[in-house]
């Protein structure tokens, strides 16, 4: 398959304006989308699912979708589409994939190549490298799963408030009636993260935006409840793999 690779898997890349829908489609190919700035927020199957930098979603074939770019500048965003004879490698239904640095390289290596229309060895090559990250990236149900449970689900409004980021988790629980390890129980239960993770994966949304804004590190590290700016910026980086400043520059 060495020489017909580019038939079985396609790379483009998409420009959206903020608030800018995509309209509901499917494919008979699996999707695999991710943004390389920006978020975008899908409904799949009736299911809300945020994709933001260094997380993508894959989609399997004939699944019905329509998103929309969140982000306030322009959001850059890649489509890998699978042929249905390889979706066999992939998750039978929807999943958020975890995306490396390496990956995104990858990405903008064939982007290059493709737009010179360089279909070379070597861009056969990186297809194939393509396919192996996508097939061994860590996957999860949702990157910012969420709930109707009568009690979590407007504590999860509050964790995502950022009103209250400078809080800290445990302020937040301690006016609620019932045990804490009653709750982080239940959060693994309905969503499979603990509380502490889901609040910063909620952190992490709203810091990328404000990033590509323009706000100050320093704003942000109060905002976000960090005394000082070097550890927000080690927080943003672990959830990124890159600084505010590189997110900024992209």
């Amino acid at each position: 398959m060495l020489k017909q690779i580019q038939n079985y898997i396609e790379v483009d890349d998409f420009f959206y304006q903020k608030d800018e829908v995509i309209a509901p489609h499917s494919s008979l190919w699996g999707d695999f989308n991710f943004s390389l700035n920006g978020i975008l927020e899908y409904e799949i199957e009736g299911q809300i699912y945020l994709s933001p930098p260094n997380y993508g979603l894959w989609l399997p074939p004939q699944t019905a979708h329509t998103s929309i770019a969140l982000d306030e500048q322009i959001t850059h965003y890649v489509c890998i589409r699978v042929h249905p004879c390889l979706c066999r490698h992939f998750a039978p239904d929807t999943k958020t994939l975890s995306i490396r640095p390496f990956l995104r390289h990858l990405v903008h290596e064939i982007l290059e190549q493709k737009q010179q229309g360089i279909t070379t060895l070597h861009y056969q090559h990186l297809l194939l490298v393509l396919m192996d990250q996508l097939k061994t990236a860590t996957a999860y149900d949702h990157y910012l799963p969420q709930t109707n449970h009568v009690l979590l689900k407007p504590l999860l409004q509050q964790l995502a408030d950022p009103q209250l980021f400078h809080r800290s988790l445990q302020q937040l629980l301690s006016g609620l009636p019932m045990s804490e390890r009653h709750l982080l129980r239940l959060s693994q239960q309905e969503l499979q993260l603990s509380l502490s993770e889901w609040r910063n994966r909620a952190k992490i949304l709203y810091a990328i935006a404000q990033v590509r804004q323009g706000k100050t590190v320093k704003k942000l590290a109060y905002e976000l409840g960090y005394q000082h700016s070097s550890s927000f910026i080690e927080f943003f980086k672990r959830y990124t793999e890159q600084t505010p400043a590189q997110l900024r520059d992209i």
